[in-house]
């Protein structure tokens, strides 16, 4: 069993709610309305203190826009 495993669906089938429509995004990547939903994520306290610690003596203000941000970037790199 792998760290997160007990997150995976359970096999339990969804319901389909109809389709999404994409408009394109500023920055080229396809937009659906479910990307401007929140969704959990799992990191260690003590990884996110020290980070957050290091963002604000930097004068950084919003954990939130660090982490996009940095997906963001890792994203677009990847291209």
């Amino acid at each position: 069993m792998s760290r997160f495993d007990y997150l995976e669906d359970t096999g339990k089938k969804k319901k389909k709610k109809g389709s999404k429509k994409t408009t394109p995004a500023p920055d080229g990547r396809r937009k659906t309305a479910a990307d401007d939903k929140a969704e959990a994520v799992y990191v260690r306290k003590s990884t996110i203190r020290a980070v957050w610690r290091e963002y604000r003596k930097d004068g950084g203000e919003s954990m939130s826009e660090l982490v996009e941000d940095l997906l963001l970037q890792w994203l677009r790199e990847r291209v």
